[in-house]
């Protein structure tokens, strides 16, 4: 077999900085999306790539060798984090393509298996032959509520709360890995991404995508390009890797027919009014998105204490950027009475800190007894 691939990490449209992490070496494709607050999310991403470059130059045998080099990856991450406090809560999804050995007991020969890694909202998808399919699976907020019948994948696209990971790499001392063997063959293609993609681009379009274009490299920057004309509000990472038999030709991207002078001029004006709509929809939109606030997840005495990040404004509204574990009724009333009035802040880190503050009044407060720390991750 012969692996081809081709790779493009992007900021995106409304972000400044780009936490999302990659790494494409001979026989192993990583997609790592950072969180946290403070630069803190680029740092666990680039930790995990770093680290999983040194495994792979030491050898990945197998989906369980696999699954604990990546725990081990988590321990240390969740070790730097708690060594800096600007690295307090850092963490990162990870989702990784490696191409193991495989030897067939009953005849000796070797062959070669793809096996798939993946913890948090990163993805990994399978194009073969006619089937097109997610090979991983999101820990998230919102694929429970897609288990569980509750939402679409559709209306997960674009859920408020679509940002929620139930797990990902350095938040607590262990992690539960995901892996999934695949036999490799020949015309397989697998496109592992960041959120950044699947939030902006739907399942159907990337299929379509990875169909047209034959080039790996094109197609990536065609999944790229697509999630930045979609908004691009977060950072957007596409590997895709392409399975060639030995005597497997060069494959060239579909060609695209000439067009008449007529055509070129409406396309040239629909393309001018197409911008414009973008700049003006990329302003309202980073507009809207601008700041934060603190405020109770509902009006139930139990709500959780979320920080919101945007404002209400036609068909937008404010997406919930973390969790602070606090509820109202482990306020007193003063404090209570203060996150009522919605406090806002320009910045996530600030933000954080204020939560930060008020849970250590409430632990301040607490009776004397077994207690836990957590602290807010800013995704």
């Amino acid at each position: 077999m012969l692996i081809r691939w081709g790779a493009l990490s992007d900021t995106g449209v409304l972000r400044v900085q780009n936490e999302d992490s990659m790494l494409t070496e001979e026989g192993l494709f990583v997609v790592a999306d950072g969180m946290g607050g403070h630069n803190a999310g680029e740092v666990a991403s680039a930790m995990a790539i770093k680290m999983l470059r040194l495994a792979q130059i030491k050898g990945i045998s197998n989906a369980g060798d696999f699954g604990e080099i990546i725990n081990d990856i988590n321990e240390k991450i969740f070790r730097a984090a708690a060594d800096k406090i600007e690295h307090r809560g850092m963490g990162t999804t990870l989702t990784a393509l490696a191409i193991t050995p495989t030897t067939k007991a009953h005849t000796g020969n070797s062959s070669a298996t793809a096996t798939v890694a993946n913890i948090g909202d990163s993805r990994t998808y399978l194009l073969r032959g006619q089937e097109f399919r997610q090979v991983s699976v999101d820990h998230s907020y919102v694929q429970e509520l897609v288990s569980e019948g509750l939402i679409t994948r559709d209306e997960a696209r674009t859920h408020a709360r679509r940002n929620i990971v139930t797990r990902a790499l350095g938040i607590e001392p262990s992690v539960s890995v995901d892996t999934w063997t695949l036999p490799l063959i020949a015309g397989d293609r697998y496109i592992l991404c960041s959120d950044g993609l699947v939030d902006e681009v739907p399942d159907t379009d990337i299929e379509t995508c990875v169909r047209r274009i034959k080039d790996p490299q094109t197609a990536a920057n065609e999944l790229v390009a697509m999630a930045n004309r979609n908004g691009g509000r977060d950072n957007i990472t596409v590997i895709v890797v392409d399975v060639l038999a030995d005597d497997q030709e060069t494959v060239t991207e579909v060609p695209v027919k000439s067009q008449q002078k007529s055509n070129v001029r409406k396309l040239i004006l629909s393309s001018t009014c197409a911008v414009a709509l973008v700049v003006v929809v990329v302003l309202i939109v980073s507009y809207v998105r601008s700041g934060y606030f603190v405020a109770y997840e509902n009006s139930k005495p139990d709500a959780r204490i979320l920080i919101y990040r945007g404002k209400n404004l036609l068909w937008l509204s404010p997406t919930i950027e973390a969790d602070s574990t606090l509820k109202r009724s482990d306020l007193g009333t003063a404090l209570a009475n203060e996150i009522v009035a919605e406090p806002t802040f320009g910045a996530a880190l600030d933000a954080q800190k204020y939560v930060n503050q008020i849970r250590d009044v409430v632990e301040l407060v607490k009776p004397i007894g077994p207690t836990s720390t957590t602290s807010t991750t800013i995704p």
